[in-house]
């Protein structure tokens, strides 16, 4: 969570009931989105004298404060297949219509949003299982590329500073970008076996460039082209970011074919960068499967860069609703920057900003900070096959439109991205472009 100071003023929200879910709303409306405290009372004379912003959530009109009538939702338990009714609130899509001051009732609607209540329905996965973006219900309704929870909260802003004349303000906007390391190097420091393996696989390819960069790389000690770190360090040196690496440090496997963790060379750029930066783990492929592997690569990564690790993204974005987020907390992870979708840009929870894991299954808010990111390199160039100029203004878009609600704006990029390779031609400009449009203040 941000360390700004919290706004010296109190809310007060009247509930007839006041459950888990309501709470994890009022944290990501009040907290997260206004830096402001707040408190919810399910007495009526605990709210009737307060002076400053009152939310009356009941369908009660009698009592004083801006009336948002509950839907009913936030009071379930349990998980059952439905989709919100859509509505609009001036030019905002919502759900969950109710009659109040505002057409929905804005604390269900987060509720559903971030605590990713679809993802716990049975669903078709794609070729990983995984929970895909299509499928999604804010894209099925056309929001998925706005962070709309946050304009949402912009707009309770301007409503209730005028109704309460009260001061109100966002939390400020802030960038992060996030770097995943699934190879630290395209040549270097295979092994002998995997590096004759190389050698084979081009000749049999009649690869000749390929295999002509992998002698010289190798033999001439010709620049690794997946070594693009000092290049990145550069970019996060002028701009002045906010950086985290996670660093892939799993076994070998069809989906896991990092440099091994054993390799000195991998050791030392490990250190080298957490030396400057935050780093996380990069849970392999197979962890997702075999969960022991987790504890195994992060004790890994913990032993090379002697410190605690706090961070983490799954390789693949594999994400499973609450087994992932589960086994990260059992094993003392706080931060997870996985949310997010690989085939499409946008807001999987609807939001930029961070919020805690909600397990819904035990109704419950954990102590798991989930960091949502808006874009990922390899959505625009592998899945979409944007060009370099349309994939920088999808980013400069994203960027804006987080700006716009103060929020904050993360990407994830790869080391490899920067290495005019294997259909990252052209592409090593747009990281920059990426980091400028995320660093400008507004």
């Amino acid at each position: 969570m941000p360390n700004d100071p919290r706004q010296s003023e109190v809310v007060k929200i009247y509930s007839q009931q006041i459950t888990p879910r309501l709470v994890f709303a009022c944290e990501l409306i009040f907290t997260r989105g206004f830096h402001v405290d707040y408190e919810i009372h399910d007495e009526v004379s605990a709210v009737r004298s307060h002076e400053g912003v009152v939310i009356n959530y009941s369908k009660d009109p009698s009592v004083a404060g801006f009336q948002i009538t509950p839907s009913g939702f936030i009071n379930q338990r349990g998980i059952s297949e439905f989709e919100p009714e859509m509505t609009t609130w001036d030019d905002l899509p919502a759900l969950f219509p109710t009659q109040g001051e505002i057409p929905f009732d804005v604390f269900s609607a987060v509720f559903f949003l971030a605590s990713r209540y679809e993802e716990y329905l049975p669903y078709k996965g794609d070729q990983h299982g995984r929970f895909q973006a299509e499928e999604s219900f804010a894209h099925k309704n056309g929001f998925l590329d706005r962070p709309l929870i946050d304009e949402w909260v912009l707009k309770l802003k301007d409503i209730l500073n005028t109704g309460f004349q009260s001061s109100l303000k966002l939390a400020p906007y802030s960038f992060t970008t996030t770097i995943d390391v699934d190879s630290a190097y395209a040549y270097r420091y295979k092994g002998l076996m995997r590096t004759l393996g190389g050698f084979a696989k081009d000749v049999v390819a009649t690869d000749s460039q390929n295999l002509k960069d992998r002698f010289n790389t190798i033999f001439l000690r010709k620049h690794d082209p997946f070594d693009t770190y000092d290049e990145l360090h550069a970019i996060h040196q002028k701009y002045k970011v906010d950086v985290i690496y996670f660093f892939l440090l799993a076994d070998y496997g069809l989906n896991d074919k990092g440099v091994s963790y054993k390799s000195r060379h991998l050791q030392q750029l490990v250190r080298r960068l957490g030396d400057y930066y935050t780093i996380g783990i990069h849970p392999g492929y197979q962890s997702n499967r075999e969960t022991h592997r987790f504890e195994t690569e992060l004790g890994r990564l913990a032993t090379i860069s002697r410190r605690d690790i706090e961070h983490s993204r799954q390789h693949f974005l594999m994400l499973k609703f609450p087994e992932t987020y589960r086994r990260l907390l059992s094993n003392r992870i706080k931060e997870d920057h996985t949310m997010g979708y690989a085939s499409l840009p946008g807001f999987r929870a609807s939001t930029s900003r961070s919020f805690p894991f909600y397990d819904l299954e035990h109704e419950s808010i954990t102590a798991l900070e989930l960091h949502p990111f808006a874009v990922m390199d390899a959505t625009l160039n592998m899945y979409q096959e944007r060009t370099p100029e349309d994939a920088s203004k999808v980013i400069t878009t994203l960027a804006q439109k987080v700006k716009a609600v103060s929020g904050q704006f993360r990407i994830l990029w790869h080391n490899e991205s920067l290495s005019e390779k294997w259909g990252w031609e052209g592409w090593k400009g747009v990281y920059e472009t990426a980091v400028a449009a995320g660093a400008q203040s507004f």
